[in-house]
C-alpha cells in the first residue's frame, strides 16, 4: 500500500492548521513549531532519494509557508521564550534540504534543475529577508549557523579530483549568487554599528573574505595542475563573480568611516593581495578584465607610511 499521499495529505493540512492556529497559547507551550520543523527533516534531507519528487518539494513549499507566519512569532519578545530550543532545529532543517546528501539524478533535465535550483533560492531569500536582519533578536549560535550556511553555499568550488570536468549541469549557480550576495548585503558597513544590521556585520565580512581566499586559491591551483586544458566554463563563471564582488566590497569599505571598519577586517584584505597576483597568469579576458579592476582597489592602500619623507625633505 503506498502511503505517500496519505503522507502529503497529512502534511498540507498540518501546514494550514498552524497557520491559523500559529498564536494561540496551547500551540505556542507544547512546542508545534519545533515539532514540525523536526519531522520536516527527513524529507527535507532525503530530497531527491524521496520515492516521489512531490514529497520533498510539498516540504519546503510547507516549511516556507509555516516559517512566514511562524518566525514573527518566535521572535516576538512577549512569546519568545516557547521558542529557545527550536532556533537550532531550524538552522538543521535548512541544512538538510540546502546540502542534501542526495544529489540530483542525471536524468535531470536542465528546466527541471532551474525548478528545483529556484526553491533552493527561496529559501536563501527567507533567510535573507526574515532572518539576518533581526538578528539581534536571535539566538548567537543559531545566527552563526545560518551564517556558515551562506558561506558553504556561496560559491561552489570544484573538487581537486574533478577541475577538468566539463559537466557543470548540477552546479546550482543561482543559488551560489544569491548566498554570495546575502553575504555581501549584510557585509555593508554603515555609519552606524548599532543597527541590527551591524549585529553581524563583522561575522558576515569574516566568512565573505574567507570564502573568497578559498575560491581563488583553488583557482590557481587548478588552472596550474590543468596545463593548456583550459578550466570549465562554471570556474571561469564562479572567478569572475568572486572578482567582481571583492571590487563591491572594497568600494564599500572605503566609501565607509574609518571607525566603522574593523582592522582585522583591513588585515584580510590586504592578505589577499598576494593571491589576487598569482591570478595574473590566467589567460581569459574576461577573468583578467575582473582582475585589473580589484588589483586598481588597492592603490589607497599603497600609500607610504605616515611620518615618511617626502621629496626628500
Amino acid at each position: 500500500m503506498n502511503y505517500v499521499p496519505f503522507a502529503e495529505k497529512s502534511l498540507s493540512m498540518t501546514t494550514a492548521l498552524y497557520k491559523k492556529t500559529a498564536t494561540r497559547q496551547a500551540v505556542m507551550e507544547q512546542q508545534v513549531l519545533q515539532n514540525i520543523l523536526r519531522v520536516l527533516q527527513m524529507p527535507l534531507g532525503l530530497k531527491y532519494a524521496c520515492p516521489l519528487a512531490s514529497t520533498w518539494k510539498l516540504a519546503v513549499t510547507s516549511l516556507l509557508e509555516i516559517l512566514h507566519i511562524g518566525l514573527p512569532v518566535a521572535r516576538n519578545p512577549t512569546y519568545n521564550k516557547h521558542f529557545k530550543s527550536m532556533w537550532l532545529d531550524l538552522a538543521a532543517a535548512l541544512e538538510c534540504f540546502l546540502f542534501s546528501e542526495h544529489p540530483a539524478p542525471v536524468t535531470l533535465s536542465v528546466e527541471e534543475q532551474q525548478q528545483d535550483e529556484a526553491m533552493d533560492v527561496k529559501v536563501v531569500l527567507l533567510i535573507q529577508n526574515e532572518i539576518l536582519p533581526y538578528s539581534t533578536a536571535l539566538p548567537p549560535q543559531f545566527t552563526a549557523k545560518i551564517m556558515g550556511l551562506l558561506n558553504r553555499g556561496s560559491i561552489h568550488s570544484a573538487n581537486s579530483s574533478s577541475f577538468l570536468d566539463t559537466n557543470n549541469s548540477q552546479l546550482r549557480e543561482e543559488f551560489a549568487k544569491t548566498c554570495f550576495e546575502t553575504l555581501l548585503r549584510f557585509s555593508f558597513i554603515t555609519q552606524s554599528l548599532v543597527s541590527e544590521e551591524g549585529a553581524i556585520t563583522k561575522m558576515a565580512m569574516s566568512a565573505l573574505l574567507q570564502r573568497c581566499r578559498e575560491v581563488l586559491s583553488k583557482y590557481v591551483e587548478d588552472e596550474r595542475l590543468s596545463g593548456k586544458c583550459p578550466l570549465p566554463r562554471s570556474r571561469m563563471a564562479e572567478i569572475s563573480f568572486v572578482l567582481k564582488a571583492l571590487t563591491t566590497l572594497m568600494e564599500s569599505l572605503k566609501k565607509a568611516h574609518s571607525g566603522n571598519v574593523d582592522v582585522n577586517t583591513w588585515d584580510q584584505v590586504i592578505d589577499l593581495y598576494p593571491t589576487l597576483v598569482d591570478c595574473t597568469t590566467c589567460t581569459s579576458t574576461t577573468v583578467c578584465s575582473a582582475l585589473r579592476d580589484v588589483l586598481s582597489q588597492y592603490h589607497d592602500l599603497l600609500l607610504p607610511p605616515s611620518g615618511a619623507m617626502q621629496n626628500g625633505r
